[in-house]
């Protein structure tokens, strides 16, 4: 199915434990490949296993820790590995046991997986192996599609090709060069947690060849089946231990005789589109190497303004059948039923069709059908919120487990799980995997944390506690991953140790008082550091650097979300250099703005001497109303967004530069039109005047709690190296400077020896009776 996609707001890094899987799930089947009995029934070990799938197409990246998802937000204060976690945790617990997922990122401009032809992202490949590994401990399958037909799959190849038509990807030798290329680098990939190598993990229960292949436009008979059977081939070359299917939907054409079974209408005019799709559910499924018959359903999208009980059986009956034709079992591994009030399809008659499509699957198994298992789409955790084009909440498709719907889907599970039984004359040694040698890493827990300090074979890949959601850093306060642990800091203007509480200052809840509001920013204003420590920061290990739309590459923008102005009045108060800022509430999106100096990342173009500044830009409208479109998949994606604009009352609106700064200069930055501050070797940078480098109301630094080893991880930054604002000797009382390993420092509000690693905490001048500062000391 084509969804429709936008850029969601991007979504903080939470402090919540990962609760060990075993006290979840049954034992765990390390050993035993999935395999299509005698009898056309599926089997695990010594046992029939019958599919309850839940489809999930953003699993790579949330699992890899994008802070953004596409297609439906992360819930507040959750890490797109909680998600994940919580994902699994929920299937397992409602006897959901298998899993579909997409190899392949749904967002090529801002989070790709294959950057270019045969190079991938490591952090994002880490995603998925953690998504297998997470899945291994709760005994729960995955199916995987090497391929999207729909989004930043199938058209990407064919431009890497240099081509641009759709077909040519089922056709042409360089496009299907590209495609083995991925599959032989998938099947090959060894698992950098497990040890486990793609091809020889029993976490797979199969493989999707593509998700919806359609050649969209009129292609000769036989294209995609003819593309099947090549690459089925290839694939059980590579990997002859994991089940394989086609992933499409199953449309018939005129050779099978089945034509009656496709989706139609008798609204005037209306003209088939299934013969463009160049799809023949049983020419496709014919290979030798194709194990099993998937088909899916889409009654909203196929037939609108028709939704007939009629269609929707006899659509599962003909796949059915099609299993008897073949002598292969079937599953119906993906189907929806949407919501949109326009067209009176609402919750009553969403659980209608699902209730329709468990009877007859229900039904056409007790007849002897070889219809083997079930999957819906798509499944939501609760506080994740459609996209603006959907209607937010549950949108178009999502299914929370409080839905009466996903009643319905539990009762069919358990059916499912029923029909289980084991295997007469069962040889339980066989379509066993090789065994894996890796070590036990609990020891390096940081406090028996689940899910802290080394993973790996040999334990030795350092955990990222705050992308994956395992540390303990209380809510307003900063994570900031180090070598084997992490730290954890109060958000400027909140006391606390980080870990058991973070409490709001008065001088927080008084900062709107110390900012106006304006319609349009300066002209030459620039873009300021965004801080680590401040509402807003978040790591994002799907970026990189030249290839994604995320800003935060340049350091500049909030990476998770901020819920409110007041949260970027902090994060402004935090960085160093920022005297306003630009806020979207639809976005949750901040972007810190100063004067030149050393702590602006990237500056407009200044307006050539002796011509007048250009005029401010023009805010973007509001954002448009939510799509009613009775196709939702036909609604546009949502980019705009509505910027207020905010600046501090105690600094003039002006930047005066150089004049402040005379080694300062405007070097041209990587981005066309854009600048950056350049400082002269050895010239003295003066406080700029605007640039909002004056002590903060806030106060100092808050303390810092380090979790485990306190070394900072390469490539990451640390609080330690957080860039501080000029200070001057704290005078507040209890903020005297703390003594370091040499003595008292000079100008800084805190400095201690925590685990052999220095760590310092600058800060401005204090109000009496704001927030003391200090370094707590936390080990394992």
């Amino acid at each position: 199915m084509h969804r429709a996609i936008r850029v969601a707001g991007p979504l903080l890094v939470a402090a919540a434990l990962l609760v060990p899987a075993s006290a979840q799930s049954p034992p765990v089947d390390t050993t035993h490949f999935a395999i299509v009995g005698p009898d056309n029934n599926f089997q695990v070990g010594c046992e029939t296993f019958w599919p309850a799938i839940f489809n999930q197409w953003e699993v790579l990246e949330a699992a890899t820790g994008a802070p953004v998802l596409f297609a439906a937000s992360l819930p507040a204060n959750t890490s797109g590995p909680q998600l994940v976690r919580s994902y699994m945790d929920t299937a397992v617990g409602n006897n959901l046991n298998v899993m579909r997922i997409w190899a392949q990122t749904v967002g090529f401009n801002r989070a790709p997986f294959q950057t270019s032809p045969g190079v991938y992202n490591e952090n994002i490949f880490r995603g998925l192996d953690y998504t297998l590994d997470q899945a291994r401990q709760r005994n729960l399958k995955v199916i995987m599609a090497f391929v999207d037909n729909w989004v930043e799959g199938v058209d990407q190849y064919v431009g890497w090709a240099g081509l641009s038509d759709h077909v040519s990807f089922f056709t042409d030798p360089k496009v299907m060069q590209l495609y083995k290329n991925n599959v032989q680098v998938l099947t090959s990939r060894v698992n950098t947690i497990n040890g486990r190598k793609y091809s020889e993990d029993p976490t797979i229960f199969a493989w999707d060849l593509i998700n919806e292949p359609r050649c969209n436009s009129d292609c000769p008979a036989g294209t995609i089946s003819g593309w099947v059977t090549e690459m089925a081939a290839y694939v059980k070359s590579l990997d002859p231990n994991h089940l394989l299917t086609v992933g499409e939907e199953g449309f018939y054409t005129s050779t099978t005789n089945q034509t009656y079974c496709n989706p139609s209408s008798s609204a005037p005019g209306w003209v088939s589109w299934v013969p463009a799709t160049g799809q023949d559910a049983v020419a496709d499924h014919a290979s030798p190497d194709i194990d099993f018959i998937a088909f899916h359903s889409w009654i909203d999208n196929w037939q609108p303004g028709n939704v007939s009980e009629v269609f929707q059986r006899n659509w599962i009956e003909c796949h059915a059948n099609n299993g008897i034709q073949l002598n292969k079992p079937v599953i119906l591994e993906e189907f929806g039923k949407f919501l949109n009030a326009t067209v009176g399809a609402d919750m009553n008659q969403r659980n209608q069709y699902y209730g329709i499509i468990f009877d007859e699957v229900n039904k056409l198994t007790d007849a002897g059908k070889p219809i083997k298992g079930v999957g819906f789409w798509e499944t939501y955790e609760p506080g994740q919120d459609a996209p603006a084009s959907e209607g937010g909440g549950r949108g178009v498709y999502g299914i929370y487990p409080t839905d009466a719907t996903f009643g319905l889907i539990k009762q069919e599970a358990q059916s499912l799980k029923a029909r289980a039984a084991s295997v007469p004359g069962c040889d339980a040694t066989a379509h066993t995997a090789p065994a894996v040698q890796t070590q036990d890493c609990t020891s390096t827990q940081v406090k028996g944390l689940v899910g802290t300090g080394f993973e790996g074979p040999t334990c030795s890949i350092d955990i990222n506690e705050c992308v994956r959601g395992t540390d303990n850093c209380a809510a307003n306060a900063a994570c900031i991953n180090t070598q084997g642990g992490f730290q954890c800091q109060c958000w400027l203007g909140y006391s606390g140790d980080g870990v058991s509480s973070c409490t709001a200052s008065p001088a927080v809840n008084d900062l709107a008082s110390q900012y106006v509001t304006e319609a349009t920013q300066g002209p030459l204003i620039c873009d300021v550091m965004y801080p680590i420590d401040a509402p807003g920061s978040a790591y994002d290990p799907t970026l990189i650097a030249g290839l994604t739309m995320n800003p935060q590459v340049e350091g500049v923008g909030n990476v998770a979300p901020v819920y409110s102005p007041n949260s970027c009045m902090v994060a402004c108060e935090t960085a160093p250099g920022c005297s306003a800022f630009a806020y979207s509430p639809q976005g949750m999106s901040c972007f810190l703005k100063g004067c030149p100096s050393n702590h602006t990342v990237q500056c407009p173009t200044p307006p050539p001497a002796n011509e007048p500044a250009p005029a401010p830009p023009a805010p973007p409208a509001p954002p448009e109303p939510p799509c009613t479109n009775p196709n939702p998949t036909l609604c546009p994606v949502v980019n705009a967004t509505y910027y207020s604009y905010y600046h501090k009352t105690r600094y003039q609106d002006g930047c005066t530069f150089p004049a402040g700064n005379p080694g300062l200069t405007l070097a041209p930055a990587l981005t066309s039109g854009e600048v950056k501050p350049f400082f002269a070797p050895d010239t003295p940078v003066e406080p700029e005047t605007a640039a909002g480098n004056n002590p903060s109301s806030l106060g100092a630094a808050p303390i810092v709690t380090s979790e485990g080893p306190s070394t900072p991880v390469a490539g990451h930054s640390s609080i330690a190296g957080v860039p501080t604002r000029a200070s001057t000797s704290a005078t507040a009382a209890g903020n005297e400077p703390l003594p370091g390993p040499d003595g008292p420092v000079s100008g800084t509000n805190a400095t201690a020896v925590t685990n052999g690693t220095t760590l310092s905490s600058a800060g401005s001048n204090l109000t009496a009776g704001n927030i003391s500062s200090s370094i707590m000391t936390a080990g394992r």
